[in-house]
């Protein structure tokens, strides 16, 4: 019987570890960063082999630590990464992730009804994070199409595979019938032998693993956009928002939702699930940025929130360009309205709202498409009671907050393992007085918007 299991979460900053027992009870975590990123200019990349270091590192300190004989392992990734391989999985080129730009030279070229087209038949929006979009710049003739995910399973397993809600995330999956879409492959000069096997996400590989010598079960698993939102399964009709560097507001549903005029993502799970929602350049990005230009820091981040010192400023939050909601890569950041009176904190307190109430046009994006009534959030927001407290203010909504520790890496193990458990949360209520306020400031940063 197996009596540890290792939650493996593997984003585009760090990786993390978390060690269980088998009744979900948690053990140990590893976190460890990456030091070979490459964020110059349009380009974002990692190594896949630091990360594969990581990984093998951190489950053999583990191994060592508790004496373990037999592991079972479930694996959470990033989304939309791309990896080029040669006929042999030998890697060529980096990692590269959602952020890079590169293929958006490219979206010109291509008309308005090829991208509704195409965005209709995947589900991934078309701009420069979808890895299709890359691949029309990128790709090799006789090169093989690789994420982490797959390559992570492969290096565990020796079996190339990846799960379906990282597939359908790949913008080559046909959304209607759940393989990869011919049409776009032959665009590209692929075959279906170059992509791994499309699996479930419960999909098992048991095997003996020579350099952690030991027997490992290693579940395949989902992204981590599906993992926030079964964090909170025991949630009737629920969203998550995910706040960090970017943001985040999905739902799951029992069938897609492609609007093009809202350009909102739609990813299978299974065939009878799927991943709905909005995503952002622009998230707790926009609160690092403050402290670097501000010489602040958090904490006085998080008081702000709680004096919100109003003055007329208006801060426009695209400062990385933006995909939702105006998917607009050449978007830029603005500060308007400014006068005499304004002060450092109002200053401050102005573009933390700004990066709120882009927030709120997202989530009053999602509602119009997927309706709910509950709110959970995630990230490390969530340790800023002030900020926390101001985000239910603005969305007018009671905010579930997870009181488990690691709680990013129990959604995926809800999935896979079909558990649904009594979550622990703390709910933030609206403030009604400051929520009428509110409603006045977003107003006029929607006249700004427009």
């Amino acid at each position: 019987m197996i009596t540890y299991i290792a939650s493996i979460d593997v984003g585009t900053t760090n990786t993390k570890i978390n060690l269980f027992t088998h009744n979900y009870q948690l053990i140990d975590t590893i976190k460890a960063g990456y030091q070979r990123i490459n964020n110059q200019n349009d380009l974002h990349e990692m190594d896949f082999e630091e990360i594969w270091q990581i990984v093998k590192d951190g489950l053999r300190l583990l191994i060592n630590q508790y004496e373990i004989e037999e592991l079972e392992i479930i694996l959470t990734t990033a989304m939309h990464s791309v990896q080029l391989l040669d006929q042999d999985f030998n890697l060529f080129g980096q990692t590269i992730t959602w952020a890079d730009r590169r293929g958006c030279e490219l979206l010109p070229q291509l008309s308005k009804s090829e991208k509704e087209e195409v965005y209709q038949r995947t589900g991934t929006p078309i701009h420069s994070m979808n890895p299709y979009i890359k691949l029309l710049s990128i790709y090799k003739p006789d090169m093989k199409i690789a994420s982490i995910k797959d390559l992570l399973f492969y290096r565990l397993t020796g079996e190339w595979s990846i799960d379906l809600s990282n597939a359908s995330s790949s913008g080559l999956l046909n959304l209607a019938t759940l393989v990869w879409d011919q049409e776009l492959l032959t665009q590209l000069g692929l075959s279906v032998e170059d992509l791994p096997k499309i699996r479930p996400v419960n999909y098992v590989v048991t095997t003996f693993h020579k350099s952690l010598q030991i027997p490992i079960k290693v579940i395949i698993g989902t992204s981590d956009g599906v993992s926030s939102n079964y964090i909170f399964n025991d949630l009737d009709h629920h969203a998550v928002l995910s706040i960090g560097t970017s943001h985040a507001v999905r739902i799951v549903d029992d069938s897609p939702s492609i609007n093009v005029t809202l350009n909102n993502f739609s990813y299978a799970i299974d065939a009878n699930h799927y991943l709905i929602g909005l995503a952002s350049n622009n998230g707790a990005d926009i609160l690092a940025w403050a402290c670097d230009v501000f010489k602040t820091n958090f904490d006085e981040l998080n008081q702000i929130c709680i004096d919100r010192s109003v003055d007329q400023a208006v801060f426009v939050p695209y400062i990385n360009g933006e995909r939702a909601p105006i998917w607009q890569d050449s978007a830029r950041g603005s500060l308007l309205n400014l006068t005499r009176n304004a002060s450092r904190e109002s200053i401050l307190y102005a573009i933390i709202l700004g990066m709120l109430f882009n927030i709120k046009v997202n989530i009053t994006n999602l509602g119009d498409l997927v309706s709910f009534d509950k709110l959970g959030l995630v990230g490390g927001v969530t340790q800023m009671t002030g900020l926390t407290q101001l985000i239910a203010d603005v969305l007018n909504k009671e905010l579930y907050i997870p009181q488990i520790e690691n709680a990013e890496t129990m959604g995926t193990i809800h999935l896979v393992h079909n558990v649904l458990s009594k979550g622990k949360y703390a709910v933030v209520q609206p403030n009604v007085e400051a929520t009428k306020l509110l409603e006045v400031l977003f107003a006029q940063y929607l006249n700004e918007l427009n």
